[in-house]
Protein backbone atom coordinates (compact mmCIF):
# COMPACT_ATOMS: atom_id res chain seq x y z
CA UNK A 1 0.00 0.00 0.00
CA UNK A 2 1.32 3.35 -0.98
CA UNK A 3 1.19 6.01 1.71
CA UNK A 4 0.75 9.46 0.33
CA UNK A 5 3.09 12.24 1.54
CA UNK A 6 2.22 15.82 1.60
CA UNK A 7 4.64 18.52 0.47
CA UNK A 8 4.02 22.04 1.66
CA UNK A 9 5.23 24.93 -0.47
CA UNK A 10 5.64 26.88 2.79
CA UNK A 11 8.02 24.23 4.16
CA UNK A 12 9.97 24.19 0.90
CA UNK A 13 10.20 27.95 0.91
CA UNK A 14 11.37 28.00 4.55
CA UNK A 15 14.05 25.38 3.86
CA UNK A 16 15.24 27.28 0.81
CA UNK A 17 15.54 30.49 2.81
CA UNK A 18 17.60 28.68 5.44
CA UNK A 19 19.81 27.32 2.68
CA UNK A 20 20.28 30.84 1.30
CA UNK A 21 21.33 32.10 4.75
CA UNK A 22 23.89 29.32 5.11
CA UNK A 23 25.30 29.94 1.62
CA UNK A 24 25.49 33.69 2.27
CA UNK A 25 27.39 33.12 5.53
CA UNK A 26 29.83 30.78 3.80
CA UNK A 27 30.22 33.30 0.96
CA UNK A 28 31.02 36.11 3.39
CA UNK A 29 33.68 33.93 5.04
CA UNK A 30 35.13 32.95 1.68
CA UNK A 31 35.32 36.57 0.52
CA UNK A 32 37.01 37.49 3.81
CA UNK A 33 39.53 34.69 3.31
CA UNK A 34 40.25 35.89 -0.23
CA UNK A 35 40.94 39.38 1.15
CA UNK A 36 43.12 38.30 4.09
CA UNK A 37 44.48 35.02 2.67
CA UNK A 38 43.89 33.36 6.05
CA UNK A 39 41.07 31.31 7.50
CA UNK A 40 38.03 33.38 8.39
CA UNK A 41 37.74 31.57 11.72
CA UNK A 42 41.20 30.32 12.64
CA UNK A 43 40.04 28.71 15.88
CA UNK A 44 37.26 26.77 14.18
CA UNK A 45 39.52 25.61 11.34
CA UNK A 46 42.63 24.69 13.35
CA UNK A 47 40.90 23.29 16.40
CA UNK A 48 43.41 21.93 18.91
CA UNK A 49 46.37 23.47 17.05
CA UNK A 50 45.02 27.01 17.50
CA UNK A 51 47.20 27.47 20.57
CA UNK A 52 50.33 26.99 18.49
CA UNK A 53 49.28 29.76 16.13
CA UNK A 54 48.40 32.11 19.01
CA UNK A 55 51.75 31.43 20.71
CA UNK A 56 53.70 32.12 17.51
CA UNK A 57 51.81 35.37 16.96
CA UNK A 58 52.66 36.47 20.51
CA UNK A 59 56.32 35.67 19.86
CA UNK A 60 56.15 37.62 16.62
CA UNK A 61 54.68 40.68 18.38
CA UNK A 62 57.40 40.58 21.02
CA UNK A 63 60.20 40.22 18.48
CA UNK A 64 58.78 43.00 16.30
CA UNK A 65 58.69 45.28 19.36
CA UNK A 66 62.38 44.57 19.94
CA UNK A 67 63.16 45.38 16.32
CA UNK A 68 61.24 48.69 16.57
CA UNK A 69 63.13 49.55 19.76
CA UNK A 70 66.44 48.70 18.10
CA UNK A 71 65.65 51.12 15.31
CA UNK A 72 65.23 53.92 17.86
CA UNK A 73 68.37 52.81 19.71
CA UNK A 74 70.48 52.90 16.54
CA UNK A 75 69.20 56.38 15.69
CA UNK A 76 70.09 57.64 19.18
CA UNK A 77 73.53 56.05 19.02
CA UNK A 78 74.24 57.61 15.63
CA UNK A 79 73.29 60.98 17.14
CA UNK A 80 75.61 60.33 20.09
CA UNK A 81 78.47 59.41 17.76
CA UNK A 82 78.01 62.62 15.79
CA UNK A 83 78.09 64.67 19.02
CA UNK A 84 81.20 62.87 20.23
CA UNK A 85 82.98 63.52 16.96
CA UNK A 86 82.16 67.24 17.20
CA UNK A 87 83.60 67.27 20.72
CA UNK A 88 86.77 65.49 19.66
CA UNK A 89 87.28 67.79 16.66
CA UNK A 90 86.83 70.94 18.73
CA UNK A 91 89.08 69.69 21.52
CA UNK A 92 91.77 68.82 18.98
CA UNK A 93 91.52 72.31 17.47
CA UNK A 94 91.92 74.00 20.86
CA UNK A 95 94.76 71.68 21.87
CA UNK A 96 96.60 72.53 18.66
CA UNK A 97 96.28 76.22 19.50
CA UNK A 98 97.48 75.62 23.07
CA UNK A 99 100.44 73.54 21.91
CA UNK A 100 101.49 76.31 19.57
CA UNK A 101 101.13 78.85 22.35
CA UNK A 102 103.77 77.07 24.44
CA UNK A 103 106.51 77.79 21.91
CA UNK A 104 105.30 81.05 20.38
CA UNK A 105 104.24 84.44 21.61
CA UNK A 106 100.93 84.20 23.41
CA UNK A 107 97.80 85.81 22.05
CA UNK A 108 95.73 85.66 25.25
CA UNK A 109 92.44 86.95 23.85
CA UNK A 110 92.56 84.44 20.98
CA UNK A 111 93.32 81.57 23.34
CA UNK A 112 90.46 82.59 25.65
CA UNK A 113 87.99 82.79 22.75
CA UNK A 114 89.07 79.34 21.55
CA UNK A 115 88.52 77.93 25.03
CA UNK A 116 85.12 79.60 25.37
CA UNK A 117 84.08 78.13 22.04
CA UNK A 118 85.32 74.74 23.23
CA UNK A 119 83.32 74.94 26.46
CA UNK A 120 80.25 76.01 24.52
CA UNK A 121 80.70 73.01 22.23
CA UNK A 122 80.88 70.67 25.23
CA UNK A 123 77.66 72.10 26.59
CA UNK A 124 75.85 72.06 23.25
CA UNK A 125 76.84 68.51 22.34
CA UNK A 126 76.20 67.04 25.79
CA UNK A 127 72.77 68.71 25.67
CA UNK A 128 71.97 67.08 22.30
CA UNK A 129 68.50 65.55 22.19
CA UNK A 130 66.35 63.40 19.94
CA UNK A 131 62.56 63.33 20.10
CA UNK A 132 62.68 65.24 23.37
CA UNK A 133 65.11 62.79 25.01
CA UNK A 134 68.61 63.97 25.95
CA UNK A 135 71.29 61.64 24.58
CA UNK A 136 73.83 62.12 27.39
CA UNK A 137 71.57 62.21 30.45
CA UNK A 138 71.60 58.47 31.04
CA UNK A 139 68.36 57.23 32.55
CA UNK A 140 67.43 60.87 33.35
CA UNK A 141 66.75 61.31 29.65
CA UNK A 142 64.13 64.02 30.19
CA UNK A 143 66.59 66.30 32.02
CA UNK A 144 69.07 68.61 30.25
CA UNK A 145 72.54 67.60 31.48
CA UNK A 146 74.35 70.96 31.56
CA UNK A 147 73.58 74.62 32.16
CA UNK A 148 75.27 77.42 30.23
CA UNK A 149 78.47 78.35 32.06
CA UNK A 150 78.36 81.84 30.56
CA UNK A 151 74.72 82.55 31.46
CA UNK A 152 73.65 85.60 33.46
CA UNK A 153 73.08 85.10 36.34
CA UNK A 154 75.94 82.62 36.58
CA UNK A 155 74.97 78.97 37.15
CA UNK A 156 76.33 76.89 40.03
CA UNK A 157 79.33 75.79 37.94
CA UNK A 158 80.60 79.34 37.32
CA UNK A 159 79.84 80.36 40.90
CA UNK A 160 81.89 77.46 42.26
CA UNK A 161 84.87 78.38 40.05
CA UNK A 162 84.75 82.04 41.10
CA UNK A 163 84.36 81.12 44.78
CA UNK A 164 87.34 78.74 44.70
CA UNK A 165 89.50 81.36 42.92
CA UNK A 166 88.55 84.06 45.44
CA UNK A 167 89.20 81.76 48.38
CA UNK A 168 92.68 80.99 47.03
CA UNK A 169 93.81 84.41 45.79
CA UNK A 170 91.54 86.92 47.54
CA UNK A 171 90.29 88.39 44.26
CA UNK A 172 87.96 87.55 41.40
CA UNK A 173 89.25 86.18 38.08
CA UNK A 174 88.26 89.46 36.38
CA UNK A 175 90.40 91.56 38.75
CA UNK A 176 93.46 93.11 37.00
CA UNK A 177 95.41 92.19 40.12
CA UNK A 178 95.56 88.57 38.99
CA UNK A 179 98.73 89.61 37.13
CA UNK A 180 100.57 89.16 40.43
CA UNK A 181 99.74 85.44 40.73
CA UNK A 182 102.89 83.35 40.35
CA UNK A 183 103.14 80.29 38.19
CA UNK A 184 103.78 78.17 41.31
CA UNK A 185 100.62 79.41 43.02
CA UNK A 186 98.60 78.85 39.85
CA UNK A 187 99.92 75.30 39.51
CA UNK A 188 98.99 74.61 43.13
CA UNK A 189 95.49 75.98 42.57
CA UNK A 190 94.97 73.95 39.39
CA UNK A 191 96.14 70.71 41.02
CA UNK A 192 94.15 71.13 44.21
CA UNK A 193 91.24 73.54 44.70
CA UNK A 194 90.36 73.81 41.02
CA UNK A 195 90.70 70.06 40.37
CA UNK A 196 88.40 69.37 43.31
CA UNK A 197 85.61 71.27 41.52
CA UNK A 198 85.43 68.36 39.07
CA UNK A 199 85.30 65.52 41.60
CA UNK A 200 82.37 63.12 41.41
CA UNK A 201 80.40 64.92 44.10
CA UNK A 202 81.05 68.46 42.86
CA UNK A 203 80.48 67.54 39.22
CA UNK A 204 77.03 66.15 40.06
CA UNK A 205 76.26 69.07 42.37
CA UNK A 206 77.37 71.98 40.19
CA UNK A 207 77.91 70.87 36.61
CA UNK A 208 75.82 67.92 35.47
CA UNK A 209 72.23 66.82 36.01
CA UNK A 210 72.83 63.55 34.17
CA UNK A 211 72.55 60.13 35.78
CA UNK A 212 75.61 57.93 36.18
CA UNK A 213 73.53 55.03 34.83
CA UNK A 214 73.43 54.79 31.04
CA UNK A 215 70.35 53.60 29.17
CA UNK A 216 70.17 49.80 29.09
CA UNK A 217 68.15 48.39 26.19
CA UNK A 218 66.93 44.92 25.32
CA UNK A 219 68.40 44.29 21.88
CA UNK A 220 67.20 40.69 21.52
CA UNK A 221 65.04 38.22 23.43
CA UNK A 222 68.06 37.07 25.44
CA UNK A 223 70.44 40.05 25.37
CA UNK A 224 70.60 43.57 26.82
CA UNK A 225 73.23 46.27 26.32
CA UNK A 226 74.16 49.73 27.56
CA UNK A 227 73.27 51.84 24.54
CA UNK A 228 74.26 55.30 25.70
CA UNK A 229 76.93 57.18 27.59
CA UNK A 230 76.40 59.98 30.10
CA UNK A 231 77.71 63.49 30.63
CA UNK A 232 79.35 62.23 33.84
CA UNK A 233 82.08 60.34 31.96
CA UNK A 234 85.59 61.39 32.97
CA UNK A 235 86.48 62.40 29.41
CA UNK A 236 83.79 65.08 29.38
CA UNK A 237 84.87 66.36 32.77
CA UNK A 238 88.47 66.62 31.60
CA UNK A 239 87.49 68.60 28.53
CA UNK A 240 85.28 70.88 30.60
CA UNK A 241 88.07 71.36 33.15
CA UNK A 242 90.59 72.27 30.45
CA UNK A 243 88.32 74.75 28.69
CA UNK A 244 87.23 76.33 31.98
CA UNK A 245 90.76 76.91 33.30
CA UNK A 246 91.59 78.87 30.15
CA UNK A 247 88.31 80.76 29.82
CA UNK A 248 87.33 81.25 33.46
CA UNK A 249 90.49 82.08 35.43
CA UNK A 250 91.36 85.54 34.08
CA UNK A 251 93.84 84.14 31.57
CA UNK A 252 94.20 87.36 29.54
CA UNK A 253 95.33 89.36 32.62
CA UNK A 254 97.75 86.79 34.05
CA UNK A 255 101.48 87.11 33.73
CA UNK A 256 103.25 84.88 31.24
CA UNK A 257 104.37 82.39 33.90
CA UNK A 258 100.84 81.79 35.19
CA UNK A 259 99.57 81.66 31.62
CA UNK A 260 102.08 78.96 30.73
CA UNK A 261 101.06 76.98 33.81
CA UNK A 262 97.46 77.01 32.60
CA UNK A 263 98.39 76.23 28.99
CA UNK A 264 100.50 73.26 30.06
CA UNK A 265 97.79 71.85 32.37
CA UNK A 266 95.00 72.43 29.82
CA UNK A 267 96.99 70.76 27.03
CA UNK A 268 97.54 67.63 29.13
CA UNK A 269 93.91 67.59 30.27
CA UNK A 270 92.60 67.94 26.71
CA UNK A 271 94.85 65.13 25.51
CA UNK A 272 93.38 62.86 28.18
CA UNK A 273 89.86 64.00 27.29
CA UNK A 274 90.30 63.29 23.59
CA UNK A 275 91.67 59.85 24.38
CA UNK A 276 88.68 59.18 26.62
CA UNK A 277 86.19 60.29 23.97
CA UNK A 278 87.86 57.96 21.46
CA UNK A 279 87.32 55.06 23.86
CA UNK A 280 83.66 56.03 24.29
CA UNK A 281 83.23 56.16 20.52
CA UNK A 282 84.78 52.72 20.26
CA UNK A 283 82.47 51.31 22.94
CA UNK A 284 79.39 52.76 21.26
CA UNK A 285 80.60 51.47 17.89
CA UNK A 286 80.88 47.93 19.24
CA UNK A 287 77.41 48.21 20.76
CA UNK A 288 76.01 49.56 17.47
CA UNK A 289 77.35 46.48 15.73
CA UNK A 290 75.78 44.23 18.36
CA UNK A 291 72.42 45.90 17.78
CA UNK A 292 72.78 45.56 14.00
CA UNK A 293 73.68 41.86 14.37
CA UNK A 294 70.70 41.39 16.66
CA UNK A 295 68.44 42.95 14.04
CA UNK A 296 69.69 40.42 11.49
CA UNK A 297 68.78 37.61 13.88
CA UNK A 298 65.41 39.22 14.58
CA UNK A 299 64.67 39.40 10.85
CA UNK A 300 65.47 35.70 10.53
CA UNK A 301 63.18 34.85 13.45
CA UNK A 302 60.36 36.99 12.06
CA UNK A 303 60.66 35.36 8.64
CA UNK A 304 60.52 31.89 10.22
CA UNK A 305 57.48 32.75 12.31
CA UNK A 306 55.71 34.33 9.34
CA UNK A 307 56.23 31.16 7.30
CA UNK A 308 55.11 28.92 10.16
CA UNK A 309 51.98 30.96 10.83
CA UNK A 310 51.27 31.04 7.11
CA UNK A 311 51.47 27.26 6.94
CA UNK A 312 48.82 27.02 9.64
CA UNK A 313 46.51 29.90 8.81
CA UNK A 314 46.86 30.70 5.12
CA UNK A 315 44.44 29.64 2.39
CA UNK A 316 44.95 28.87 -1.29
CA UNK A 317 43.69 31.88 -3.32
CA UNK A 318 42.82 29.67 -6.31
CA UNK A 319 40.82 27.30 -4.14
CA UNK A 320 38.97 30.15 -2.46
CA UNK A 321 38.20 31.74 -5.82
CA UNK A 322 36.66 28.44 -6.97
CA UNK A 323 34.71 28.16 -3.73
CA UNK A 324 33.32 31.68 -4.15
CA UNK A 325 32.29 30.88 -7.72
CA UNK A 326 30.53 27.68 -6.61
CA UNK A 327 28.78 29.41 -3.72
CA UNK A 328 27.65 32.21 -5.98
CA UNK A 329 26.17 29.66 -8.39
CA UNK A 330 24.42 27.87 -5.53
CA UNK A 331 23.08 31.16 -4.21
CA UNK A 332 21.69 32.14 -7.61
CA UNK A 333 20.04 28.72 -7.92
CA UNK A 334 18.54 29.06 -4.46
CA UNK A 335 17.17 32.49 -5.30
CA UNK A 336 15.66 31.05 -8.49
CA UNK A 337 13.97 28.21 -6.60
CA UNK A 338 12.69 30.61 -3.98
CA UNK A 339 11.25 32.83 -6.65
CA UNK A 340 9.45 29.87 -8.30
CA UNK A 341 8.07 28.68 -4.96
CA UNK A 342 6.78 32.15 -4.24
CA UNK A 343 4.94 32.13 -7.56
CA UNK A 344 3.21 28.80 -6.92
CA UNK A 345 -0.51 29.27 -6.21
CA UNK A 346 -3.48 26.92 -6.19
CA UNK A 347 -5.33 29.47 -8.20
CA UNK A 348 -3.06 28.66 -11.16
CA UNK A 349 -4.55 25.13 -11.24
CA UNK A 350 -8.22 26.08 -10.70
CA UNK A 351 -8.57 28.18 -13.80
Amino acid sequence: MITPTFVSTSALSSETRSSIARIQARLVDAQKELGTLRHADVGLTLGATTGISVSMRQDMTQIQAIKDTNSIVLTRMRGSQAALQSLADKAQSVMTALTGAQSASLMPETIVQEAKAGLQTVQDQLNASLDGQYLFSGINSDVKPMEDYFANPPPASAQSVNAAFFAKFGMNPTDPGVNSISDTDMESFLNNEFADLFSDANWSANWSAASDRPVNSRISRTETANTSTTANEMAFRQMTQAFTMVSGLGFANLNSGAQQAIVKAATTMLGNGISGVTKIQSFLGVTQQRVADSNDQVDTQLAFLERSIGDLESVDPAEITTTISNLTTQLEAAYSITNRLNNLSLMNFLK
